[in-house]
């Protein structure tokens, strides 16, 4: 099948169909060059390798960082805590009965799913901020996005895609970033306004329109919507459809093993999260079919160690693997450069058990049985926590941040979240961040010894509501659970 444009005097072909699969080259053997110096930083022109290395980068390390209590005193590793506090499910949860409807809802549109004005919304919200040069962007810069956002085309193209490979979800149609205020923290690096999100490999996805240039694509995925480059989607038919949805899914378990093709072709490294159809299984491999850039088919290789086939109930043994590899990740705001953040680890890490969460904290903490902490103490938050909350199944909100409750051990109650950093602020009031970056297992009070720790930014004081996403849908407040005590968990 294929699909031709003609946008701004151009042609445009979204997809098409091969008979054969192009052999690649024998890759060249080059030397590596040899790194070369130059004194008092000048450089030679008639050099192809004149700017590539100064001889004295004069770069100062922090030479000394506060440890921090919680990640030295609980160890960083799932195995403990899962043994102790998870259960190995037999049945299966009614959320895990809808993961396949929600997983290809992108292939159920035949419109957009929004309106216009519901997703320009960050035109009318970016109108200044800083660039990669932490330089203001200037205004002329606002203006082109617009234009080349091309919305007068929106929901003209409306027909199903996918991923070829992961790929950032943009706000405006560009990979460079935008900062609200470098200067400050939290307003700069990582923090690029127009990270949205990230889409697996092979995710479904339906197309609304291209940029006014065809260099990006504005897409729905089952969870966000954004702008994507146009040379890593392409434009799947009915059948390619119904045939990924019909297929047995294989889900999986291990981060960052490499793919390759029946002909030993490297494709892609794998990720939690990601869902292939399952077209056989030959030895120690799941062969799994996925979709080429001319639009046909590709088998690829899948250790059947590192995945398995099917939405499986709640256990132990994938608990302890994924985590494992869930606590080798840095931060990465929205995904970026192949991490994740907060809410796209829990989302990750459920995929493989069949459920579906949403991408973003505030969505996420909607999902399943909500139980709000309004007006009560930190101490009645404590004692509401070890109450009603399941180990691994409950997720703890506060405003800009989630993270899964994964039990007690020695009486404290323990998370596991991906953070940026611990809030501070010093004898002169100025605001900063004790960078932790990563994946990581503490409590509720995370940083509190600190010298300049912020106590107004304490976790446990922050801390809106709790959600078992396990549960069916309802709502438990405060009121509630003074008046009927003895009632049991909704």
């Amino acid at each position: 099948m294929k699909i031709t444009l003609w946008m701004s005097g151009f042609l445009l072909t979204l997809g098409g169909c091969s008979n054969h699969t192009p052999i690649p080259p024998s890759p060249l053997k080059l030397s590596p060059p040899s790194l070369i110096y130059f004194e008092n930083n000048k450089t030679d022109s008639s050099n192809i390798f004149c700017c590539s290395l100064p001889k004295n980068l004069e770069i100062k390390f922090p030479e000394y960082t506060p440890k921090v209590n919680d990640l030295e005193r609980f160890e960083q590793s799932v195995l403990p805590y899962v043994e102790q506090n998870a259960n190995d499910r037999e049945i299966f949860y009614e959320i895990q009965n809808n993961f396949e409807s929600r997983y290809f809802a992108a292939w159920d549109y035949l419109i957009p799913p929004q309106k216009i004005q519901e997703i320009t919304w960050p035109l009318r919200a970016f109108r200044g901020g800083y660039g990669s040069n932490l330089r203001p962007i200037p205004s002329l810069w606002f203006e082109q996005i617009r234009e080349n956002s091309n919305f007068e085309m929106y929901g003209t193209i409306n027909t199903k895609g996918i991923a070829l490979k992961t790929l950032d979800i943009r706000a405006f149609p560009t990979d460079k970033p935008l900062y609200k205020n470098p200067a400050l923290p939290g307003e700069g690096y990582p923090f690029d306004l127009l990270q949205n999100s990230t889409l697996h490999y092979n995710e479904p996805i339906f197309i609304s329109h291209l940029s006014k240039d065809g260099a990006w694509s504005y897409i729905f995925s089952n969870n966000v919507s954004g702008w994507v480059r146009s040379d890593g989607i392409t434009v799947v038919d009915d059948q390619t459809v119904q045939n990924f949805k019909q297929a047995k899914k294989v889900f999986l378990l291990e981060d960052n093993i490499p793919l390759y093709t029946l002909s030993n072709q490297y494709t892609v490294h794998s990720r939690i999260g990601m869902v292939l159809p399952l077209e056989r299984i030959e030895g120690e491999y799941y062969i799994v079919k996925t979709i080429d850039s001319n639009t046909s088919s590709k088998e690829l290789l899948v250790p059947q160690a590192s995945a398995h086939i099917g939405i499986s109930r709640f256990n132990k043994k994938d608990l302890i693997l994924i985590g494992a590899h869930l606590l080798k990740n840095t931060y990465g705001w929205g995904g970026m450069y192949g991490e994740r953040d907060c809410s796209s680890m829990i989302r990750d890490m459920m995929t493989p058990f069949g459920i579906w969460l949403p991408r973003n904290s505030s969505a996420q903490a909607k999902k399943g049985e909500v139980i709000s902490f309004e007006g009560l103490s930190n101490d009645e938050k404590l004692i509401l926590i070890k109450e009603k909350a399941i180990p691994f199944e409950t997720i703890i909100y506060l405003k800009g941040h989630v993270v899964l409750y994964i039990g007690t051990y020695q009486d404290n109650i323990l998370i596991l979240h991906n953070i940026w950093g611990i809030r501070t602020i010093d004898k002169e009031g100025n605001k900063g961040r004790h960078i932790i970056g990563k994946t990581v297992i503490t409590t509720l009070d995370l940083g509190y010894e600190l010298e300049n720790f912020d106590p107004s930014m304490r976790l446990l004081s922050r801390v809106e509501s709790m959600n078992i996403f396990t549960h069916m849908p309802t709502t438990l407040t405060r009121s509630m659970k003074v008046t009927s005590p003895k009632k049991k968990s909704l």
